[in-house]
């Protein structure tokens, strides 16, 4: 028997919820995104024993329908708690991807000191967008020079920055 995966707020989490919602409720699209997004964002982490399939899109839409579609509609309170009228739709999903990124997946310390520069850069080519590097440097006690914008050159001042953390501590050990 299985023990199960660990799922931290993030794309798969996401993925698992969106799976969920589209096979066991008859909301589809936007709002079964909403939901599953809403539920990320409640969730800071779970144990899932079994990952449901990802069900095709002709069959998802055979799915019969067990609650007319006006209940199926987010009151107006919580329209307006879930979206920020001021806020382009662009910005929003940024923000929530930001929100999404957990920069304590893993340590940058020991990630370096046990794989080097090369498992160090590895486990960074993982984070894509430069919001989230930035996090991440933050999260790990890393400065990094708001002038530097490229993804590359953030993750090689990762890495550097990193590198005199652990001389320092070497250094102090001694």
């Amino acid at each position: 028997m299985s023990k199960g995966k660990q799922l931290w707020p993030g794309d798969e989490m996401a993925t698992f919820f969106r799976a969920h919602i589209r096979r066991e409720t008859a909301l589809e699209g936007e709002a079964a995104e909403r939901l599953a997004l809403a539920l990320t964002k409640a969730v800071n982490r779970m144990l899932v024993r079994e990952m449901p399939p990802e069900l095709p899109p002709e069959l998802s839409s055979e799915l019969p329908s067990e609650r007319p579609s006006e209940t199926l509609e987010e009151p107006a309170v919580e329209a307006r708690k879930t979206r920020k009228a001021t806020a382009p739709a662009e910005t929003q999903d940024r923000h929530d991807r930001a929100e999404n990124f957990n920069p304590y997946r893993f340590s940058a310390l020991v990630t370096l000191s046990k794989h080097g520069r090369e498992g160090l850069m590895t486990r960074l080519q993982e984070i894509k967008s430069a919001e989230n590097l930035r996090a991440f440097a933050e999260a790990q006690h890393v400065p990094v020079e708001p002038s530097v914008k490229r993804t590359d050159d953030i993750r090689k001042a990762i890495i550097a920055g990193v590198e005199r953390r652990l001389a320092d501590r070497k250094a102090a050990a001694s």
